[in-house]
């Protein structure tokens, strides 16, 4: 132990030397001044001293001078302490110069620190709506500019202060961008265009949706043919007629900027061409004679299955019909017919011996009748002679009666 030391400080950037603590052989003192490097005390039966809760002021160059006395000269020793305090960065909290720029414009961030020594170093960080973080600047400033602000840099700000001791991170800050409205995109549905512009047909629902990006979020206004006819984002027309044919303009506006855009588009109606009724009518009608076809061969087939059991209904339809075709032929050998004595009776007082003669018919729809078969005045009997000759034959045809 020496027998005489003294402690002194000197602060970074000057030159003077201040005691803390001396022992001229009488007892340590400790100065005034060690208040302000913290809590000193001088550990006993020694020259070293302790520093507790060690504030920032006590960043410098202590030196200790240590006196020796020997018997022959005193003896001077010189110990330099270089004390670097560092002092953790506290929590930093972010401010912006605009919150809610307008888009285009310039804005500035500051990472703000209440506490923590050099070097810090600064990240920016951002976060988008989806959670995606990117770092946007880093560096030793903890400002920075942003120029020309685009919709894109809207979201969530934060900023990193780090030194050698710790790193602390700055609560999120919105940023929020504002811009628009864009020029509006108006979609039609259902979707038909042609050279003229959209177009529908009659009685058909039509729906005008009308899209134009902005924040805040854009009012919309319709117009048909410069007047105003709705207020939204959707304009549904329901049983479209031809009359609505025109012209529709779509008002985006942002209220907060007092900025609107307009998009206009051309619909034109057409009636439903008239060939397009014709399958359905001729369909109809094929339709209702194929069903008036089979319900009548279904009828008849019942009628013939079942003439047994109802013969009336089965004459009454087939037995008229047949009647009111049938057709008497009169040969002239049917002019002779049987007498009631078995006999040949002759008609128009001519009469031959012998059985009665029958002339083959030929088959034909026309049959005789047998009320039909009276002879008349007119017929004759068969002249004899050669039977390649010529034979003069008379058909008379008579309609029944009903």
């Amino acid at each position: 132990m020496p027998d005489i030391y003294i402690w002194s400080f000197t602060k970074p950037g000057t030159d003077g030397i201040r005691a803390v603590v001396y022992n001229l052989g009488k007892g340590p003192r400790i100065q005034q001044l060690a208040e302000t490097l913290g809590q000193l005390t001088i550990i006993s039966n020694s020259a070293a001293v302790s520093i507790e809760k060690l504030p920032l002021a006590a960043h410098g160059l202590f030196t200790c001078q240590a006196f020796y006395n020997v018997d022959k000269e005193p003896v001077v020793y010189y110990y330099y302490v270089h004390l670097n305090v560092r002092v953790p960065v506290s929590k930093p909290y972010l401010s912006l110069s605009e919150v809610s720029p307008v888009e285009g414009s310039t804005m500035s961030m500051q990472c703000n620190l209440e506490n923590g020594t050099g070097p810090i170093q600064y990240v920016w960080q951002h976060e988008t709506h989806s959670g995606n973080i990117t770092v946007v600047a880093q560096g030793s400033s903890n400002r920075i500019n942003m120029t020309n602000v685009n919709r894109n840099h809207t979201g969530w700000y934060r900023c990193i202060a780090t030194n050698p001791v710790n790193s602390e991170s700055s609560n999120r800050l919105w940023l929020d961008t504002i811009y628009g409205p864009d020029i509006p995109r108006i979609d039609v549905t259902p979707y038909s265009i042609t050279e003229r512009g959209y177009s529908a047909l009659e009685r058909e629902t039509v729906s005008l949706m009308c899209q134009a990006p902005s924040n805040p979020v854009s009012q919309y206004v319709w117009f048909y043919n410069n007047s105003q006819v709705y207020s939204g984002p959707q304009y549904t027309i329901t049983k479209i007629l031809r009359m609505h044919t025109g012209d529709y303009a779509c008002l985006a506006q942002n209220t907060y900027l007092n900025t609107r855009s307009k998009k206009t588009i051309s619909l034109t109606v057409y009636s439903e061409p008239r060939s397009n009724m014709y399958p359905a009518v001729i369909g109809a009608a094929i339709g209702g004679m194929l069903f008036a076809a089979i319900l009548t061969v279904l009828l008849l087939m019942y009628i013939i299955r079942n003439r047994n059991n109802n013969p009336r209904l089965h004459d009454l339809l087939f037995g008229m019909q047949h009647s009111q075709s049938r057709e008497n032929i009169n040969f002239p050998e049917d002019e002779m017919v049987r007498g009631s004595d078995g006999g040949i009776e002759d008609i128009g007082g001519l009469s031959t011996a012998g059985p009665a003669v029958s002339i083959p018919r030929a088959s034909s729809p026309l049959t005789a009748s047998p009320r039909s078969a009276t002879p008349t005045p007119t017929s004759q009997a068969p002249p004899s002679g050669d039977d390649n000759e010529p034979v003069s034959v008379t058909i008379t045809v008579k309609a029944a009666e009903s």
